[in-house]
Order: structure tokens, then sequence, then C-alpha cells
């Protein structure tokens, strides 16, 4: 990327915004003097201002670089977009605003908006994310440049259309919380079988750990490495049959199906 050419306006670095930031900054992919910032907590801009970036509390600056990632909640974009008002030339704006359609935000913005859809989650946090990237309102092809370096560089990427993208919410977006649920499941487990509460954490967290690297490293699928593990009439293979009685792959993909429908939901609203 040639930092004579291009600019990023981040509006808002909080815990996501912020590992952006700083993935993208210490990974190569963005120079702090490409970065405007903006961000209202002080303590925050102190540490934006450390890594070389220009900080500012006025939006109109970072709008009017090159590109612009919106990374606020979704119900602040109102007032964001009514401090803004039309942009005044071509942008391509990065949004990782949950649920907020591009068509909504290019009507915000106005037709020079060219809208990209980035759905990352808390593992970008530690360079080990997973995103959804889509081309929305007024985008065009190679608009997600910027942003697919940005997010291959705390993590992973994929390309999908944006109806798709509260099903990448349901899987990526708020998948971490249900690992999260496994890990905590299985340590109140532990103890229950007599494990002190500390062994039966770091046993549990890193059985996590371990089972996630594995995965990874492995040219298996999660399928084939579970049954590599589940020998015939073995202790695994009995706690297998428990949690597939119980439904529970059924289970996880209602739970999945419930929060795709709820991003729905909150797209119309």
């Amino acid at each position: 990327m040639d930092s004579n050419v291009t600019t990023l306006g981040i509006i808002g670095c909080g815990n996501m915004g912020g590992a952006i930031l700083r993935g993208a900054i210490d990974r190569g992919a963005l120079s702090p003097q490409q970065v405007v910032v903006v961000e209202r907590d002080a303590a925050r801009r102190r540490g934006i201002a450390a890594l070389g970036c220009t900080v500012t509390e006025d939006i109109i600056t970072a709008a009017a670089c090159d590109q612009m990632m919106l990374a606020v909640k979704p119900q602040a974009f109102r007032e964001i977009a009514a401090l803004i008002g039309e942009l005044a030339k071509p942008t391509v704006v990065i949004s990782i605003m949950a649920g907020l359609e591009s068509d909504a935000i290019r009507h915000a913005l106005g037709r020079h908006a060219r809208v990209v859809r980035v759905m990352p989650n808390t593992p970008c946090q530690i360079g080990a994310g997973a995103a959804g990237i889509a081309l929305g309102a007024g985008a065009e092809v190679g608009d997600d440049e910027l942003a697919r370096a940005l997010f291959e560089s705390i993590g992973m990427c994929i390309s999908v259309k944006e109806p798709l993208m509260h099903a990448v919410t349901a899987l990526s977006g708020s998948g971490p919380a249900y690992v999260f649920l496994l890990s905590e499941a299985m340590q109140q487990a532990g103890q229950q079988l007599g494990l002190s509460k500390a062994d039966a954490r770091a046993l549990a967290e890193q059985t996590v750990i371990g089972a996630a690297k594995l995965l990874e490293a492995s040219s298996q699928s999660a399928s084939d490495l579970r049954q590599a593990v589940t020998s015939p009439n073995g202790t695994t293979a009995a706690a297998l049959e428990v949690m597939f009685e119980r439904e529970l792959p059924q289970i996880i993909a209602e739970a999945m199906l419930a929060a795709r429908d709820r991003g729905i939901e909150m797209s119309q609203q």
C-alpha cells in the first residue's frame, strides 16, 4: 500500500478499533502516518498518539481521508452521520458496525459513500481473528483491498455477499462466546467430579487451546479429528453418546439460527 496515496480515518477506537489499528501497524499493513483517529476518550487518545497516528476530536478531518472506518456502536451511527453530513468525494467507508446494512449507511452519508462491511470477532485483539467482508452499497470491485489487508494482518477473513453477513455474525462474530461457554461448562463439570477450581480451570482452558491448535495444524477436518480420538466403547465415546442423545449439534444449529435472526431484526430497527 502506498503511504503517499491512501489515508484512513478511523472513527471510534475502543477495544475492537484499537485492536485493528495496533495489529495492522505491528504487522506492517498500515503506517501510523496514514491514520487519522477520532476518539473521545482522553486516555485512549494518548495511547493512539503514542503509536504515531494523528488523533483528533474533529470528525470532519477523518471523513476527509481517502477511506474511513466506522468502529462505533450501531446506535451511535445516526449522531456520527449527522456530524459528517454528505461526503464531498468518493470515499470507501469500512463499517464494522454489527447489523447495520450498507444501504442505511450510504443513505446517511450520501452517494459518494462506497460501503464495505466487515464482521470481525474479539480474537482480533490477539491477532487470531476471523472476519467476513462484503462489498456493500456503492462499493466497486477492489474497494475491499485495504479492509482485507487490515483484517488479514490480525487473523483471517473471507469474502461473502452482504446478505450472508448475518450468518457470519452467528458463526464467527458470536462464536467465541460459544467456545467460552464450553470451557466454562467443562470447568464446572470438572469441579463436580472432584477437581479443585484452579485445576479444573487450567485443564479445561488448555484443552480448548490445545484442541484449537491441533485443528489449525492438522490437515484433517474437525470430524476426522473427533473420530480419531474416539475409541470404540471408550471414555470419549461414552461422553459423545450423551451429547448426541441430547442433540448438542442441533442445539448449536438452533442457537446460531437465533443469532442470525436477531441480527436481521436489529438491521430492520
